[in-house]
Parts: C-alpha cells; sequence; structure tokens
C-alpha cells in the first residue's frame, strides 16, 4: 500500500534535508493505512491490541522540502504474536529512486495482564494474504 507524504517545512533541519528521525513518523502514517485496510477492526483498544517492539530505518538518499515522495508499507512476515511490516519511501517526482527502507515488528498485546498474546486469527489470516518479501 502507498501513502502520499506531504513534507513539511519543520520536518527540515539546518543541512537543508529532512531530519531523519522524520522517517519514522512516515513509517507510522504508512503502517496505519495498511493496517485499516487489511486488518479487522478491534473491539476495544483499552485491552488488547498493538505495540511496536522494534524499529530499523537504511536511509540511502536524502529528501528535501520540494520532492515528491510517497511511503509503502508491506506485510513481510507473520508469527504467532507478532507480523513484521516492511517500508520504502520512494521519490516520485522526477529524481525518483528509494530514499529509505526500514522494517517494524508489531505485537499482539494484552494491555490488562501487560502482556504478549497471540494474534487473532481472523487477523492472521488477513496479514498472511497480503505477505510479501
Amino acid at each position: 500500500m502507498k501513502t502520499p507524504i506531504q513534507i513539511r517545512f519543520s520536518d527540515v533541519d539546518m543541512a537543508r534535508h529532512v531530519h531523519n528521525a522524520v522517517y519514522l513518523h512516515w513509517f507510522e502514517l504508512a503502517r496505519m493505512a495498511l493496517l485499516r485496510e487489511v486488518v479487522p477492526p478491534v473491539n476495544d483498544w483499552r485491552t488488547e491490541g498493538l505495540i511496536l517492539a522494534h524499529n530499523e530505518i537504511d536511509y540511502a538518499r536524502p529528501v528535501h522540502l520540494n520532492d515528491t515522495i510517497e511511503a509503502e508499507a508491506w506485510c513481510s512476515k507473520v508469527g504467532t504474536k507478532s507480523f513484521e511490516i516492511s517500508y520504502a519511501i520512494h521519490r516520485i517526482d522526477n529524481h525518483a529512486g528509494i530514499c529509505a527502507t526500514g522494517k517494524c515488528v508489531m505485537v499482539s498485546f494484552n494491555y490488562v495482564v501487560n502482556a504478549t498474546i497471540a494474534l487473532p486469527n481472523d487477523w492472521r489470516v488477513a496479514l498472511e494474504k497480503i505477505v510479501r518479501k
């Protein structure tokens, strides 16, 4: 799933490119778009849901204020309690190419007992249908 990204003036640092921490925000936007599209809704996020257990980013080229970019997210692995989402930030203007890639691990979690739990079966089935390496 691809999500258009609007680069804000405040995203740019003194080196005149987007600050490295902003990419995590872009990944989150793409992740949430993917999850809204694929994962069945949860009845009560106050008791069970997901936690972000791991993030990683590899930067390939800088992004600047006037670049046109999009964030792509896909499910790359599904386990019994967790799943992995992979990302790519693409420049889609005349200097097209991948600017960054990354991954995160999302873990199914019970907030009442403060412990990991098995992924709900309907989530696992939905995620397994879209796994891409």
